[in-house]
């Protein structure tokens, strides 16, 4: 008569199982890069000061509290340019901006000299703007 193999008998094969995390797709790595990359290392700290002052702005303007909701925050770069004329700093930035009810984008122009960092302008556009080519230009005070 055929025996039937036991437990003991029958050798146990472990298999150890790791998981495989596939690369990001080329598509992702250019926005990780152009995050990363948005604004340039010297500029971060002037940046992170612009957009301080820019979401302050944001937050007490009426108009864009009404239109994109409570909680506005001053978002991610998606692109940044900077200059030097004389000993003025200057830096223009476009980023996103999240709101309680939606999102925008927003755009503002900062200059930096001895007397300190200068919100000169600021303008929002959700998508319907942006795809029209018009935005928002928030009153700033004097």
């Amino acid at each position: 008569p055929l025996s039937q193999p036991n437990e003991q008998d029958t050798p146990q094969m472990q298999m150890k199982v790791t998981p495989v995390t596939p690369p990001p797709p080329p598509e992702l790595k250019r926005v990780l890069f152009l995050f990363a990359t948005s604004v340039p290392s010297s500029q971060r700290s002037r940046a992170d000061k612009l957009l301080k002052l820019a979401q302050e702005a944001l937050q007490s303007d009426p108009t864009v509290t009404m239109e994109l909701g409570p909680g506005v925050e001053a978002g991610n770069v998606y692109a940044s340019s900077n200059g030097v004329v004389g000993n003025v700093d200057q830096l223009i930035l476009q980023f996103q901006i999240n709101g309680g009810n939606a999102w925008a984008q927003g755009i503002t122009y900062g200059i930096e000299d001895d007397s300190g960092l200068r919100l000169i302008s600021l303008e929002v556009a959700n998508m319907d703007a942006v795809l029209s080519n018009q935005s928002f230009k928030v009153p700033l005070p004097n």
